[in-house]
């Protein structure tokens, strides 16, 4: 398989409510930087060219109550299918060439407006081309559809520094809350459903869900990964305190693989630890540094259809690449294709990667295409 080649042809999805400093800023001044760096003169007149999708600018007050009037189309409804903890993207491998990745949308900016961002601290794929996106400071939840349209879930009840999400069913969604100390289900119109976890979090952060619809957390001051039944119940802590191999600190995002396998990012030890579905270690890989395959605090992880492991590389401004058995194998995007400190990591069944970013808080949702059918997709439609 031939490598592809980076495409500057890119699809910009912004707020035009946005100042124009965080526009040059947040946006288009790192594209023309990116525009700058690359000599090919098609690449080049394709970017001139790039459409932008005017979003309305949101209520400053961040009222969640609940709003009936709101009209959606039909790329606005919420049909997904049930999470099974995975999609079916694969990374193919022939030999040393690998698919590159291709800037293909930015999602937001910084700001508070409908469509912006504070801090995305999680991103999730789930049905058509749709992501969900958790905005801590915000204290809200975005889902956006394949055309970069955003939708608050209006929630008829205060989302207080909603962590990370991950989505159950087509119309529901479980929330971990940093302030509230609380795990809620909550559907996919704003209502709450149950919530539990009160005397048991200290400070929930990752969540993810496995096959039996069992919820696996992090608590990130309490140093423990759980595991929850559907209806809440706490089941087992994963790894053994008392080993030096096992025990966490500081764990953050969490994922479930095709295969059943639980997936921690254990910040604080920075390092990746694997546990089958019944809980039982399996092995671990990483540790501090800057070189290829060291981490300095890998916040999130996901994975594709073949087990192979990505890992958001928080303080070394990167997103890496590990097969199944934690082998390093490459880095997937890095500072040079315009990230910063990247906080969730999605990635979609048709192979675009979804991942928060920004240099102080993650104001940005940036998409990255492994397919060559995207990139002349995209450069036929900025043309």
């Amino acid at each position: 398989m031939n490598s592809l080649t980076k495409s500057a042809s890119t699809e910009i999805i912004m707020n035009v409510d946005c100042s124009p400093t965080q526009r040059k800023v947040g946006i288009i001044g790192r594209m023309k930087k990116k525009l700058a760096m690359n000599s090919s003169q098609s690449s080049i007149q394709s970017a001139s060219s790039m459409e932008s999708i005017s979003v309305s600018p949101y209520e400053h007050d961040l009222d969640l109550s609940s709003d009936s009037s709101i009209e959606e189309d039909e790329e606005d409804s919420h049909m997904t299918k049930s999470s099974d903890g995975h999609v079916n993207a694969v990374f193919a491998f022939d030999n040393d060439s690998y698919p590159r990745a291709n800037l293909v949308k930015i999602y937001g900016c910084e700001g508070r407006q409908k469509g912006c961002f504070k801090d995305a601290t999680d991103v999730q794929c789930f049905g058509r081309e749709h992501c969900l996106v958790t905005d801590m400071i915000n204290g809200r939840l975005t889902t956006f559809n394949r055309n970069g349209r955003p939708k608050i879930i209006r929630c008829s009840w205060a989302l207080k520094e909603p962590w990370s999400s991950v989505v159950i069913s087509e119309n529901k969604l479980a929330v971990t809350s940093r302030k509230d100390k609380t795990v809620s289900i909550v559907s996919m119109h704003g209502d709450i459903l149950f919530s539990f976890g009160s005397n048991f979090f200290q400070c929930p952060c990752g969540i993810a869900i496995d096959k039996n619809g069992r919820f696996i957390i992090t608590d990130i001051l309490s140093n423990d990964v759980s595991v929850f039944t559907p209806e809440g119940k706490w089941l087992f802590n994963l790894g053994d305190p008392l080993s030096p191999v096992q025990q966490f600190s500081y764990p953050r995002y969490v994922h479930v693989n095709a295969f059943g396998d639980i997936i921690v990012c254990d910040s604080g030890n920075h390092s990746i630890k694997v546990f089958n579905e019944h809980g039982n270690f399996k092995f671990a890989f990483g540790q501090y540094g800057r070189q290829e395959g060291a981490f300095k605090s890998p916040y999130a992880v996901t994975s594709d259809g073949e087990g192979n492991i990505i890992v958001a590389d928080h303080y070394n401004d990167r997103v890496a690449l590990f097969s199944r058995t934690g082998e390093f194998l490459r880095n997937i995007v890095s500072t040079e294709d315009g990230l910063f400190h990247p906080q969730g990591v999605a990635l979609s069944s048709d192979m675009q990667l979804f991942v928060t970013h920004g240099k102080m808080k993650a104001t940005e949702v940036i998409v990255y295409s492994f397919s060559d059918t995207d990139t002349m997709a995209f450069n036929i439609m900025n043309n």
